[in-house]
Protein backbone atom coordinates (compact mmCIF):
# COMPACT_ATOMS: atom_id res chain seq x y z
CA UNK A 1 0.00 0.00 0.00
CA UNK A 2 1.71 3.15 -0.82
CA UNK A 3 0.78 6.57 0.56
CA UNK A 4 -2.06 9.06 -0.91
CA UNK A 5 -0.67 12.51 -2.50
CA UNK A 6 -1.37 15.72 -0.45
CA UNK A 7 -2.71 18.28 -2.65
CA UNK A 8 -0.39 21.21 -3.00
CA UNK A 9 -2.97 24.16 -1.29
CA UNK A 10 -2.42 21.66 1.95
CA UNK A 11 1.09 21.80 2.02
CA UNK A 12 3.29 24.15 4.50
CA UNK A 13 1.95 28.42 4.62
CA UNK A 14 -0.92 27.80 2.18
CA UNK A 15 -2.32 25.45 4.63
CA UNK A 16 -2.05 27.12 7.87
CA UNK A 17 -3.91 29.86 6.50
CA UNK A 18 -6.61 27.62 4.53
CA UNK A 19 -7.16 26.00 7.98
CA UNK A 20 -7.46 29.76 9.58
CA UNK A 21 -9.73 30.95 7.22
CA UNK A 22 -12.01 27.56 8.36
CA UNK A 23 -12.03 28.37 11.61
CA UNK A 24 -12.47 31.75 12.28
CA UNK A 25 -16.46 31.32 11.65
CA UNK A 26 -16.69 28.31 13.50
CA UNK A 27 -14.83 30.31 16.50
CA UNK A 28 -17.68 32.58 15.50
CA UNK A 29 -20.17 30.66 16.00
CA UNK A 30 -18.92 29.22 18.93
CA UNK A 31 -18.51 32.03 20.82
CA UNK A 32 -22.47 32.99 19.68
CA UNK A 33 -23.44 29.58 21.53
CA UNK A 34 -21.33 30.24 24.84
CA UNK A 35 -22.94 33.67 24.79
CA UNK A 36 -26.32 31.88 24.61
CA UNK A 37 -25.28 29.76 27.70
CA UNK A 38 -24.68 32.72 29.73
CA UNK A 39 -28.21 34.84 27.93
CA UNK A 40 -30.57 31.38 28.40
CA UNK A 41 -29.13 29.07 30.98
CA UNK A 42 -28.58 25.09 30.43
CA UNK A 43 -31.88 24.42 29.81
CA UNK A 44 -32.21 21.94 26.23
CA UNK A 45 -35.15 23.97 25.30
CA UNK A 46 -32.52 26.23 23.60
CA UNK A 47 -30.36 23.34 22.31
CA UNK A 48 -29.65 24.44 18.65
CA UNK A 49 -28.31 27.84 19.75
CA UNK A 50 -26.47 26.57 22.88
CA UNK A 51 -24.90 23.08 22.86
CA UNK A 52 -25.49 22.46 19.17
CA UNK A 53 -23.01 25.71 18.51
CA UNK A 54 -20.65 25.03 20.87
CA UNK A 55 -20.16 21.30 21.08
CA UNK A 56 -20.51 21.22 16.95
CA UNK A 57 -17.96 24.00 17.09
CA UNK A 58 -15.71 21.43 18.81
CA UNK A 59 -16.06 18.81 16.97
CA UNK A 60 -15.46 20.70 13.46
CA UNK A 61 -12.37 22.60 14.93
CA UNK A 62 -10.91 19.06 16.29
CA UNK A 63 -11.92 17.43 12.97
CA UNK A 64 -10.48 20.40 11.11
CA UNK A 65 -6.77 20.08 12.79
CA UNK A 66 -7.04 16.34 12.96
CA UNK A 67 -7.68 16.11 9.23
CA UNK A 68 -4.38 18.85 8.34
CA UNK A 69 -2.38 17.03 10.89
CA UNK A 70 -2.68 13.28 9.19
CA UNK A 71 -2.78 14.72 5.54
CA UNK A 72 0.62 16.18 6.53
CA UNK A 73 2.29 13.29 8.48
CA UNK A 74 1.12 11.34 5.17
CA UNK A 75 -0.43 8.02 6.25
CA UNK A 76 -1.18 5.19 4.31
CA UNK A 77 -4.46 4.61 2.32
CA UNK A 78 -6.37 2.86 5.48
CA UNK A 79 -6.81 6.66 6.83
CA UNK A 80 -8.73 7.81 3.64
CA UNK A 81 -12.40 7.40 4.70
CA UNK A 82 -11.53 8.78 8.47
CA UNK A 83 -9.96 11.72 5.88
CA UNK A 84 -13.37 12.28 4.12
CA UNK A 85 -15.40 12.40 7.54
CA UNK A 86 -12.78 14.63 8.99
CA UNK A 87 -12.90 17.02 5.93
CA UNK A 88 -16.16 17.37 5.54
CA UNK A 89 -17.15 17.90 9.89
CA UNK A 90 -16.38 21.62 9.46
CA UNK A 91 -18.79 21.91 6.10
CA UNK A 92 -21.67 20.29 7.97
CA UNK A 93 -20.94 22.93 11.04
CA UNK A 94 -21.15 25.57 8.20
CA UNK A 95 -24.53 24.41 7.19
CA UNK A 96 -25.44 24.41 10.40
CA UNK A 97 -24.59 28.56 10.95
CA UNK A 98 -25.79 28.86 7.49
CA UNK A 99 -29.44 26.86 8.01
CA UNK A 100 -30.06 27.34 11.90
CA UNK A 101 -28.16 30.38 13.08
CA UNK A 102 -28.90 32.03 9.69
CA UNK A 103 -32.12 31.76 7.45
CA UNK A 104 -33.85 30.47 10.44
CA UNK A 105 -33.31 33.52 12.72
CA UNK A 106 -34.49 35.64 10.22
CA UNK A 107 -37.52 33.44 9.78
CA UNK A 108 -38.14 34.11 13.55
CA UNK A 109 -37.32 37.97 13.25
CA UNK A 110 -40.16 38.13 10.34
CA UNK A 111 -42.43 36.14 10.96
CA UNK A 112 -42.21 35.30 14.98
CA UNK A 113 -41.91 38.62 17.73
CA UNK A 114 -40.41 41.52 14.98
CA UNK A 115 -36.65 41.90 15.54
CA UNK A 116 -34.52 43.59 13.60
CA UNK A 117 -31.22 42.92 15.54
CA UNK A 118 -32.50 39.24 15.18
CA UNK A 119 -32.62 39.28 11.53
CA UNK A 120 -29.19 41.21 11.09
CA UNK A 121 -27.44 38.27 13.18
CA UNK A 122 -29.05 35.91 11.09
CA UNK A 123 -27.80 37.98 7.99
CA UNK A 124 -23.98 37.98 9.71
CA UNK A 125 -24.27 34.37 10.35
CA UNK A 126 -25.23 32.96 7.12
CA UNK A 127 -23.01 35.92 5.41
CA UNK A 128 -19.78 34.76 7.37
CA UNK A 129 -20.28 30.88 6.75
CA UNK A 130 -21.07 31.54 3.06
CA UNK A 131 -17.41 34.18 2.90
CA UNK A 132 -15.52 31.33 4.37
CA UNK A 133 -16.63 28.26 1.87
CA UNK A 134 -16.35 30.75 -0.96
CA UNK A 135 -12.77 31.04 0.03
CA UNK A 136 -12.04 28.13 0.56
CA UNK A 137 -12.97 27.26 -3.02
CA UNK A 138 -11.00 30.34 -4.42
CA UNK A 139 -8.42 29.69 -3.01
CA UNK A 140 -8.32 26.02 -4.23
CA UNK A 141 -8.84 27.19 -7.73
CA UNK A 142 -6.43 29.80 -7.43
CA UNK A 143 -3.72 26.92 -6.70
CA UNK A 144 -4.19 24.76 -9.84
Amino acid sequence: MGSFTVAPELKGTKGDILAAKIEVPILAAMTYGVVEFTRLGWSLDHYFYTYAAVLGGVAASVGLFTYFFIVSVRQKRSWKNLLVMLGFLPYFYSLYIIGVLGLYTIFEGVVGVFSFWSMMGGIFCGISSDLSVLSDDRDRQATR
